[in-house]
């Protein structure tokens, strides 16, 4: 790696750690918590390719879990997140190199199916649990986390709980089909369709990365489901404030430089 990458990683690391660290939200369900750190992966992968986008996820996450008291995460963090900033860095590789029309809709499509597949093997298993509370060896101990009474409460929770993970989870590709759609209609390549539906699925990867390690650290399947909506909103946050920011940089020799 030449002297300037290594600079560029170790900013990006730095500004990765700095937006993970300084603005978290705790997440009880899993122990774990929600920030702003996406936005600056997406960005150093946008702008640096997938190297430096997988140095300063795995690196600046991994780094802020230790020095925030969530040490517990930060190996499943920094292999989650350098994988997260390498898809994200790969898709935007293709479209420094001019990947094509078919290229793109190979890579919404495939987007699309993966991201569907995911919310309906989620939305199905929550429907499974509800439909079992009444003899599931979870109940007991998903009424004292979630500090219930009965198993009717309870199943209102589910129900509603449910109904939202549903409604997010097909709203973001919606969103983010509309928002490249008029973007690139005002004549800006950066938001073509299939950089935002990489950047979409390596959110996903996210997800699923955090929900099976959330397996691992609470001891069983169901409060990491919890935790779903909220890493949704979390990549959704990011990429919305990356592209942003890479909206404005737009024009800048930063920006032109990072493409060539």
């Amino acid at each position: 790696m030449k002297t300037k990458d290594v600079a560029i990683s170790g900013i990006m690391i730095a500004l990765v750690f700095v937006l993970t660290f300084a603005i978290k939200v705790p997440v009880p369900f899993t122990r774990g918590y929600v920030h702003l750190g996406d936005s600056m992966i997406f960005i150093s992968a946008i702008l640096f390719g997938r190297r430096v986008g997988a140095l300063a996820g795995g690196l600046g996450s991994a780094l802020a879990d230790l020095v925030g008291g969530y040490a517990y995460w930060a190996i499943p963090t920094l292999i989650i997140k350098s994988v997260m900033g390498a898809l994200v860095g790969w898709v935007s590789d293709s479209y420094r190199n001019k990947y094509s029309g078919k290229k793109e809709l190979t890579i919404f499509l495939s987007s699309i199916g993966i991201w569907l597949a995911f919310s309906l093997t989620l939305s199905l298993f929550l429907k499974n649990l509800i439909a079992n509370l009444a003899t599931s060896p979870l109940t007991s101990n998903l009424m004292n986390e979630l500090g219930y009474e009965s198993i009717e409460e309870l199943e209102n929770f589910l129900l509603n709980a449910r109904g939202l993970i549903n409604i997010i989870l097909l709203a973001i590709p919606i969103a983010i089909i509309l928002i490249s759609l008029f973007l690139r209609g005002k004549g800006s390549t950066l938001f073509r369709l299939g950089n935002l539906m990489g950047s979409m699925i390596a959110g996903l990867w996210m997800v699923i990365g955090y929900f099976f390690a959330g397996r691992i650290i609470v001891g069983n399947w169901v409060m990491p489901i919890f935790e779903v909506p909220w890493n949704v909103l979390q990549f959704t946050v990011g990429i919305l404030v990356a592209y942003i920011v890479l909206f404005g940089l737009q024009k800048t020799k930063l920006f032109e430089n990072s493409q060539k």
